[in-house]
């Protein structure tokens, strides 16, 4: 089973717009459930669960924990390959605060850019599955 945690981007897009990205990955590596933090009414949709915190999100999911970060620890690349449950944040917040060390996995951008959870989780699962 593959859960993906996400904050609702507060700052870079509409919620209508990244809906249609999580919706992408969801039919492209089979996301089984989306935990998203954050109120967001009248996106009430199948497998989609809200929360107001992260405490609470995480303590819904199932599965080995990886959070994605730009500063991560561990190489993307020794991703468990059992259930997971992907945490990310949004360009605002990140997750660390909540992440035991070997629970974090590095997506590294050269320069500047912001890493949108749906970017790194688009990354991580590619590679998990062999791309």
């Amino acid at each position: 089973m593959i859960t993906v945690i996400a904050r609702w981007e507060s700052s870079q897009m509409s919620s209508d717009i990244e809906w249609q990205l999580w919706r992408q990955l969801k039919g492209a590596f089979l996301v089984d459930r989306f935990h998203m933090v954050g109120e967001h009414p009248g996106f009430d949709r199948g497998n989609l669960y809200h929360y107001l915190r992260m405490e609470d999100a995480l303590d819904a999911a199932q599965g080995e924990r990886a959070f994605l970060e730009p500063k991560g620890r561990r190489p993307i690349t020794e991703l468990p390959q059992g259930d997971i449950v992907l945490v990310l944040g949004d360009t605002d917040h990140d997750n660390l605060a909540f992440a035991r060390d070997h629970e974090t996995y590095r997506i590294k951008t050269d320069g500047r850019t912001v890493l949108y959870g749906t970017t790194a989780a688009g990354i991580a699962l590619a590679i998990r599955c062999g791309q």
